[in-house]
């Protein structure tokens, strides 16, 4: 029976974690600070940590890095309801293998905790085969479909394009594709109306949101509609190659 580790201060929220988790079969700890949480992970063996971000004793980023620190290779999944596009990447960078927002909703947090505790012993070999994954970038701009080409082929990922929404759906629906980096802003079908059909051909899709200025409404409705993460150009390479690793390696497990 995998074992659960929950960290948040707020007890109602650990309950109706704890709670859900129980009756999917897991068994589940929780604890409100992240002293406690430390100290768990210190005695004991967890196959999965949930954290939260914001918690008065200390932020969830520092205690994520002291988790790492102590040499754990359990995935850690931030479930906060507070999560801008920088947390993200502080957390991702920190050693986190998810993170999602609060309004994600708890059956969706379950689904996933399935889908990250298959794809375990992967996340941390790291022995996904690039090759067989299909990574579609859709983006009006050439030269950052040129950029994103070459760095995820350095990668060892096979690399599709489309220089549009129309074009994107074209090549979800012929070909297999495990994750898209999709512009929000593009003539004709936009990014959001784009997310909305590719996830129609394929709810699993893996996509993720690019976007030059942070819109902050628009990244929430594509959140809503099902996008996996986001990202801001000009690219952070190192948080770029985490969010899609992370994406690929878990679709690997499912």
């Amino acid at each position: 029976m995998p074992r659960i580790l929950v960290v948040d201060d707020e007890s109602n929220i650990r309950e109706l974690i704890r709670k859900t988790l129980n009756m999917e079969g897991y068994e589940v700890t929780t604890v409100p600070t992240p002293s406690q949480a430390l100290d768990a992970v210190e005695h004991n063996s967890f196959d999965l940590v949930v954290l939260d971000i914001v918690m008065r004793e200390e932020s969830g980023i520092a205690t994520l890095k002291k988790m790492r620190e102590s040499g754990k290779t359990m995935p850690i999944v931030i479930f906060s309801g507070y999560i801008t596009i920088e947390l993200e990447e502080e957390a991702r960078l920190a050693g986190a293998n998810e993170v999602l927002r609060k309004d994600f909703g708890i059956f969706q947090l379950v689904e996933r905790i399935g889908r990250i505790l298959k794809a375990k012993e992967q996340i941390f070999e790291r022995s996904l085969r690039w090759k067989e994954k299909g990574v579609l970038i859709v983006d009006d701009d050439g030269g950052i479909r040129k950029l994103l080409r070459g760095f995820l082929e350095m990668k060892g990922c096979r690399v599709l394009e489309a220089e549009s929404g129309e074009r994107a759906l074209e090549l979800a629906a012929s070909d297999n594709i495990s994750a898209v980096l999709l512009d929000i802003q593009m003539p004709g079908m936009d990014g959001i109306a784009t997310l909305k059909r590719l996830l129609e051909i394929d709810p699993k899709l893996g996509v993720v949101m690019v976007t030059a200025v942070l819109d902050d409404e628009r990244v929430e409705a594509a959140m809503k509609l099902g996008a996996y993460s986001y990202i801001l150009k000009p690219f952070d390479f190192l948080y770029l190659e985490l969010v899609v690793m992370s994406k690929l390696i878990i679709a690997e497990g499912s």
